[in-house]
Formats: structure tokens, sequence, C-alpha cells
């Protein structure tokens, strides 16, 4: 069963009664609601030796990595697809790694790190076009809890659902599950009472990374927390230690040897100058939204979007002056449609306007930016702007696409990795 991966919160509610019809004590309401049911997976199924099988088409486009030539599509819950990216303008698939539960990768030294569910798993990329497994660190990402009969608790499955209730029954019969789910109380108890669910499950809805390496580490965000592995032995990444930062927690960057965090109340900086124990060192605090973040030459910019899952109504771009990383400033605020993933790259600033398409701007002067083009013929996610190669890649709804952004006035496509059934 494929599993949804990003669930906006207001969709999660049970949905309103349509309709009642009551006489004297006697009385129904007709009921139209999605009801989410327990998806388990067992450990053994989980925790088999995974090995590269042949290209299949692209189903869903999640992250994008790139490495040396090599570009790394994750299709999300279900793994990784590897493209020889060496001519942008005709990538050739090479495979496909299935990753149960994957959403996030990190690659470093040959070494590739992905999340499967609540482990770390690393494959040896010596020869990039034929990974090969190498290694699973277990039980260190938060996961919904554990059933000794029926094994990790991994996804809600959503089953919309119509049905007649007397009102004796028509309150009182949801019940809110740990992370932000609501569901009818009698699913919640077909879950299990040996069920056990963590105080923080797994977040998953930024627009952008939430791994990433900086020196001889792989730093992770969950929902609410920061973690650090060891990759002084790359093939044995060791979890070095947790920091809780809050709620809400969406993105991670690297800034030199710093890490710039995205949640949804602000942006959190912190040095790696001890590695394994980073320290925070201000707090930018923003309204509600979700805000993905990137940095270049002292300035930090941070795209806020409104919608349900970001618990927000502001749609705007923020430039934030972080040259006195103690000490934050907003400078200016520029309005937006419906700013998701963003990229800079030597003053030239992608955004990605969700349905508005891809817009360009000339950031070099923070205080006036300036429009440079606008690819309005996609709905677009993320984007990485590769300043060596002159290419910007995509993420969209019906594929990755590739730009030659020689020319940031014009830009041409190269390529286009198509979602299959678009």
């Amino acid at each position: 069963m494929k599993m949804s991966h990003v669930l906006p919160a207001m969709s999660l509610l049970v949905m309103s009664i349509l309709t009642t019809a009551c006489l004297k004590d006697d009385c129904s309401a007709d009921h139209i609601y999605v009801r989410y049911d327990p998806v388990f997976i067992q450990p053994k199924v989980l925790r088999t030796t995974i090995q590269l099988r042949g290209a299949k088409p692209l189903e869903s486009a999640g992250k994008i990595y790139v490495y040396g030539q090599y570009l790394f599509i994750n299709e999300p819950g279900e793994g990784i697809h590897i493209f020889d990216n060496e001519r942008p303008s005709n990538p050739q698939p090479l495979g496909f790694l299935p990753i149960p539960g994957n959403i996030d990768l990190a690659i470093r030294s040959d070494i590739l790190y992905a999340d499967s569910y609540m482990d770390l798993v690393a494959f040896s990329l010596k020869n990039p076009g034929k990974p090969e497994f190498i290694n699973r660190v277990e039980n260190v990402f938060p996961h919904f809890g554990f059933d000794e009969a029926r094994g990790f608790l991994v996804d809600y499955a959503p089953t919309k659902v119509e049905e007649v209730i007397p009102c004796s029954q028509a309150s009182g019969d949801q019940v809110f599950i740990n992370g932000g789910l609501w569901v009818r109380r009698e699913v919640a108890l077909a879950a299990g009472s040996n069920l056990k669910v963590p105080t923080n499950p797994v977040g998953i809805g930024g627009s952008t990374a939430r791994f990433t390496i900086a020196g001889a580490h792989l730093y992770t965000v969950s929902n609410s927390d920061l973690k650090a592995f060891d990759l002084s032995v790359p093939e044995k990444p060791k979890l070095a230690g947790t920091i809780n930062i809050g709620w809400g927690i969406e993105t991670i960057f690297p800034y030199y040897d710093l890490l710039f965090i995205g949640s949804r109340a602000g942006m959190f900086i912190f040095d790696t100058k001890d590695p394994l124990k980073p320290r925070q060192l201000a707090e930018f605090e923003h309204a509600n939204a979700c805000d993905p973040v990137v940095a270049e030459d002292g300035i930090a910019y941070v795209t806020l979007r409104s919608g349900t899952e970001c618990e927000g109504f502001i749609n705007q771009l923020e430039i934030i002056d972080v040259a006195d990383v103690l000490k934050p400033r907003l400078l200016k605020i520029y309005p937006m449609h419906h700013p998701i993933g963003l990229s800079i790259t030597r003053g030239t600033l992608f955004i990605c306007e969700d349905d508005q398409g891809l817009k360009v701007f000339d950031a070099s002067n923070w205080k006036d930016l300036q429009l440079l083009d606008h690819e309005k013929n996609l709905t677009a996610f993320d984007v990485i702007a590769l300043e060596d190669q002159k290419v910007a890649i995509v993420t969209g709804e019906t594929g990755i696409l590739q730009y030659d952004f020689s020319n940031p006035k014009d830009l041409k496509l190269l390529s286009r990795i198509q979602i299959s059934g678009e």
C-alpha cells in the first residue's frame, strides 16, 4: 500500500454533521468523514537487506539531491530513484532503491544516508549507479508507536466513510491521537492496547531538506528535535546527540559552521564548532507559517506560506541580516503568492511559487529585488540551483524539470522527468 506522508492538519479533522433529523427523543445524523486506519510494518519486513532494482517510472516526487553527476529523487515512502545527470538535457535512469518509509537523504564521501521510518540506513556509492547496502542504525528517529503483534505503526491510510449514526453517538465519538490525528474512537482502539505512542511522532511536511551534511557529521531534524550523527567512520554512522528545539521544526540548511533551522514559528541558528553538540545562538521569530530558509553572504532568505498544514495565513519572502548571528535582523518583506522551496546562488534567487511556477530574481540588492524571469507553465515545489553547471533542478507537480539559467532573464527548459500518469 502506498502511504501518504504529507497529511495537512485540517484534513485530518472528522467532518461536521451535514444533516440531522430529530423526532422527539429519537434522531439520527448522517456523517461523512475521513477515517484513518493504522498501517503497521513488521520489523522483519522493514529490516531486510536493500538491493538496487531496475529503473521504474517516477510515481511521485519528493526530495531531490545532487551528488557529482548523479541526481537522486525521493519517491515519498517508497525509496530513491537514481539518474545519471551528466547531461541535464538527457538524464538517464540507473535504478531504484526500495527503502520503506524513506523521505530524506544526504551523501558524504561516497556514502548515501537515508531514513527508513525510524531507522537510518547507509549505502556505499563507490559505484553511484549501483549502491550497496552497508549498514542500518535502528530506532534513531521518532515513530508513531509499536504493537507487539503487528509491529511498528508507521502511517494512517485515509478512507472516506458515510454512515448514519444515532444522535446519542453523534458527539464524543472522535479521539485525538498525539501528532495531530483525529480518528473515530473504534479506529484508535483497533490500534491495539499495547500500542505505545511516543510524545514526538515523525513530522513530515517540510518542502526542503531535513537531512544535511556539515563536516564529518550528519544533522537531521524531526518535528521537534535536532540530531547529530558522527560520521568519522563513514560506514558506521553513530547517533551522538539529540537536542529538543521545540515544535513544528521543518527544515535544515548548512551555512559555514552554522545550521539554519526553519520552524513554523521562526528560524533557529545553531553553531557547530562543537559538532556533536550544536549550540543554539539565536532565534528569529515570525508569524506561524511553513518557512524554508537559505543563506548567502550574510543574508538569509525565508519564504513563509499559508495553508492548513502550515497553520498560517502569510505568503511572503523575508530577508534577514545574519551577519551578526547573535542578532538576526529583519531587513525587508516582499509579498508573494504561495512560496515554497527556494535556492540562492551568487545573487540569483529562485523561488517556487506553487501553482504560479518558478520565479527568478536578481537579489544582489536586497532593498530592491528585480524579477528576471517567471516560468508559469508548471506547479513548482522545490529547486536546487547549480552554479557550476548553470542548471536549476525543479520539483514540480508533473515531475522533475531542469532549466539552463546561463541567462537568468531567459531560462531554457532542458529536460523533464515525467511523473507516471501525468
